[in-house]
């Protein structure tokens, strides 16, 4: 099996017949309140989109019943379909335990909201940390706090029919005292290796930044990646750009994909992109990698 594809992708666009082969189902990401974003989404022939946890509006205090049932009779009339974006500034891998007790009881929240969505699954993210000076020590203590509530909140959504998918953040170097926790390949294994039941959400714009390696950590990780975010940049922040606007190397990653056999959801985070932009590059990189391989 070359990935762990959700059921929860399994009923993809009805514009997918264009898609390459690996994309299973695709979403967006617009930052839009989840309203507008279901209707951006399918205006552009997506079936699923995001719904924004960071937003002021969109948190899970934001998502009464009544809300939640127009969205649901919204959902049922186009066939669109969401993924929570959960809180990327909740401290789950606080080294403070306070906090990140406060943010799991949180996360869990944001569980709840899923599973009166149908099931939504829920991105979640490791946070993170402010230190000077005992750098090294405290990414230790966060990390092993992330590890902790990740096990209690996959826990806590399995049973309310929700995935949990972590989605690794940027290893900005340049921001001291500031470091984010889960982004670089050691720290995701070790994640990984000790939480059963928790889906990899690989963002390759995010693991490029500051000269990252997404193809590498694509063929690390793949049988744990239950989707992707694609958006490029050029190595200095996660800039959203459309593909082919930065410097990503979106050919190499294609060619890893198709050569893993891996297939599942990939979020799209381009701003002034669209899903057809979108589409049309990574069909051509595919088509590419497959004339190369039958010259081969």
């Amino acid at each position: 099996m070359g990935s762990p594809v959700s059921d929860y992708a399994a009923s993809p666009s009805s514009s997918a017949t264009s898609w390459p082969d690996f994309m299973a189902a695709a979403a967006q990401q617009d930052y839009l309140d989840a309203e507008s974003g279901l209707t951006r989404a399918l205006q552009q022939g997506y079936s699923y989109w995001y719904v924004d946890g960071s937003l002021h509006g969109e948190r899970p205090e934001d998502f009464p019943r009544e809300r939640t049932d127009a969205l649901l009779e919204l959902m049922q009339q186009t066939g669109m379909r969401p993924i929570y974006h959960g809180n990327f500034k909740s401290p789950l891998g606080s080294d403070v335990p306070a906090l990140a007790t406060a943010a799991l009881h949180y996360a869990c929240r944001e569980v709840d909201v899923c599973s009166r969505l149908g099931g939504a699954p829920l991105i979640v993210h490791g946070g993170g940390v402010v230190e000077p000076r005992l750098v090294a020590e405290v990414r230790q203590a966060g990390l092993h706090q992330l590890i902790t509530n990740l096990r209690a909140l996959v826990a806590y959504a399995a049973p309310r029919g929700v995935q949990v998918w972590l989605e690794n953040l940027c290893n900005y170097t340049r921001f001291h005292p500031f470091y984010y926790i889960c982004t670089t390949a050691d720290e995701i294994a070790t994640v990984l290796e000790q939480v059963p039941g928790l889906h990899l959400f690989l963002d390759v714009s995010h693991a490029y930044v500051n000269g990252g390696d997404p193809v590498a950590m694509f063929r690390q990780f793949h049988n744990r990646i239950i989707g992707m975010s694609f958006s490029d940049n050029h190595q200095d922040r996660d800039a959203h750009l459309p593909l082919g606007a930065g410097s990503l190397p979106f050919d190499a990653l294609v060619a890893a994909i198709i050569e893993a056999g891996w297939r599942g959801m990939v979020g799209f985070e381009t701003r002034g992109g669209t899903l057809a932009g979108s589409v049309q590059q990574l069909s051509g990189l595919a088509a590419l990698r497959g004339n190369r391989g039958d010259a081969g």
